[in-house]
């Protein structure tokens, strides 16, 4: 070779390596991804996994979050151990009855990071439990209203065209559907109201009638922090006395509504057998139910309203950082991502849960169920429970205590109150 073809060569081989660097920087640049976090939670690890799997491909610059499944009766003993040794997670998949009694491990974004308008314009009403004075305590992923599930076949032989849309109209149903065997014992019932013990949900529905009726059951106080407003008076009755009157009169058996007894086999199996009217759950129990009885001839609507502002209870999931993780930065970035629009219908494809975002409640699908679910997503409410397994205790006792007629309603409704602003005084809110 000459020496011009020798010189020539060596600056091509000098640009072919540049060049060759140059692209692989730009390569590992494009593909750099996030700092890796952990989530928390108790729902099922194949739910979540289709969205994380989506956001960590999709949206690679802020999101690389792994999940890990906890079961929901150890969450919090699991976490509190965790975060002693140092090795708990960077954020958590939390319902609101778990925001005020973690509290203090929780970092509160601060609204210069995101705004608080754009929260409440963003998320359902609900969702503004986890608003703090200061901050964001965590950001609303999943919403589970509570629905009226009812039995088409036993409305249609009773000549019931639609189910109720008030709960005045209970009380003159139950004479028409409520059957007793010969015995008197009631082998047909409409609504299981009344007991605690074989009712699923109870303590929910109590507190969506009390809600409805006009207490938050726990509000601000005037000089800071939360108080009990559950034996509150209102503008005319003690809303929730009225709540707790409504609910034991179907288990009285002086009343021309008596449908409910203690003897009676839990809510949710009667309904299966085809031998309760009404169910009130959850939109998530939908394919549970089918599949325990595909011959049950069902449909869905939203829970009786009063006059005024409609609203059913809703079991709330929000995405909280934890103080304790290196890596907040990171985790505000993930979890702000996780609960845009785009990953929200991604949610809501895999999990079947209705949308928490206003944006995508606006649109209501077709689908006959879907429909139900959307719309009382949007009007779900619920109140921030101090401690989830106490309250289920304080509720059945005023139960109980007014069943029993050992206590008068308003005695039990004063002593339930008075339990709960104990829990309220023992937490960090």
């Amino acid at each position: 070779m000459s020496r011009f073809q020798t010189i020539f060569l060596g600056i091509l081989i000098v640009l072919g390596v540049a060049g060759a660097v140059v692209f692989a920087t730009s390569k590992n640049r494009g593909t750099e991804s996030a700092t890796p976090v952990v989530m928390w939670g108790t729902f099922p690890t194949t739910m979540v996994d289709g969205l994380l799997s989506e956001a960590n491909l999709n949206y690679k610059d802020t999101v690389n979050v792994s999940y890990i499944e906890k079961p929901y009766a150890s969450f919090e003993s699991e976490l509190i151990s965790a975060l002693a040794r140092g090795q708990g997670p960077d954020m958590v998949l939390i319902p609101q009855d778990l925001i005020v009694k973690q509290l203090d491990k929780y970092y509160i974004v601060p609204f210069e990071s995101y705004s608080e308008r754009d929260f409440r314009n963003s998320f359902i009403q609900e969702g503004e439990l986890f608003l703090a004075s200061t901050g964001i305590i965590g950001f609303p992923l999943a919403i589970d209203p509570m629905v009226m599930y009812w039995n088409r076949d036993i409305l249609t032989n009773e000549g019931v065209s639609l189910p109720p849309a008030s709960w005045t109209e209970f009380f003159s149903l139950a004479p028409k559907i409520v059957k007793k065997d010969g015995n008197g014992n009631i082998s047909q019932a409409i609504l299981a109201f009344g007991e605690f013990r074989n009712v699923s949900h109870a303590k929910e529905i109590l507190s969506l009638l009390a809600m409805q009726a006009g207490t938050p059951i726990v509000a601000k106080a005037s000089a800071g922090g939360y108080q009990s407003v559950f034996s509150a008076r209102g503008s005319g009755l003690v809303p929730g006395e009225e709540a707790v009157s409504y609910f034991t009169e179907f288990s009285n058996p002086s009343k021309a509504s008596y449908s409910w007894n203690r003897s009676l086999p839990l809510d949710r199996t009667a309904f299966l057998a085809g031998r309760l009217a009404f169910y009130f759950g959850y939109a998530s129990e939908l394919t549970s139910l089918r599949a325990a009885n595909p011959n049950l001839n069902f449909d869905v609507a939203m829970v009786p309203q009063v006059a005024g502002k409609k609203l059913t209870f809703g079991r709330i999931h929000g995405i909280a950082l934890l103080k304790s993780s290196p890596n907040v930065a990171s985790a505000y970035l993930a979890a702000t991502t996780l609960v845009s629009s785009p990953l929200q219908q991604t949610w809501v494809a895999k999990s079947g849960y209705p949308p928490v975002r206003r944006d995508l409640l606006s649109v209501i699908p077709g689908d006959a169920y879907k429909s139900v679910f959307y719309q009382s997503a949007l009007v779900s409410s619920a109140w921030l429970d101090p401690y989830r397994e106490a309250t289920d205790g304080i509720f059945l006792r005023l139960v109980e205590g007014v069943t029993s007629g050992r206590l008068r309603v308003s005695e039990a409704v004063s002593a339930a109150s008075t339990e709960i602003q104990s829990l309220l005084l023992n937490t960090n809110i």
